[in-house]
């Protein structure tokens, strides 16, 4: 049961990132070309058109930027997961002085020891 639901999540995972990366590779390419539908066209990989350098130009663009932001995610990733497992820091020491101190009563008063 618990491999299908691990499972379940990674291809549900996979699916939302390639849509996400799709979804804004055309938002790129559509900030260097006039129409939302030359930009699909283009990200599709069909460069027919009357400016082929300026599509070309705006093909190459996208997926830079897009995989320099994939990157960063990556790096956050690790950071992260670097941080989660981390080994946890040393415990301070009490000086003797303290430590032979004796314990103090909850009204204010030091204890006896018996």
């Amino acid at each position: 049961m618990a491999t299908g639901f691990l499972n379940t999540m990674r291809i549900g995972s996979e699916a939302i990132v390639i849509a996400v990366f799709g979804a804004a590779l055309v938002s790129l390419i559509g900030t260097r070309v006039d129409s939302p539908e030359l930009a699909a066209r283009i990200a599709a990989g069909d460069l027919s058109g009357d400016d082929t350098t300026a599509q070309a130009a705006a093909f190459t663009h996208a997926p830079h930027l897009a995989l320099y932001g994939t990157a960063a995610v990556c790096a956050v990733g690790a950071l992260a997961v670097a941080a989660a497992l981390a080994r946890p820091r040393r415990e301070a020491t009490v000086p003797d002085e303290v430590a032979e101190t004796p314990e103090r009563s909850p009204e204010g008063s030091a204890s006896v020891p018996s």
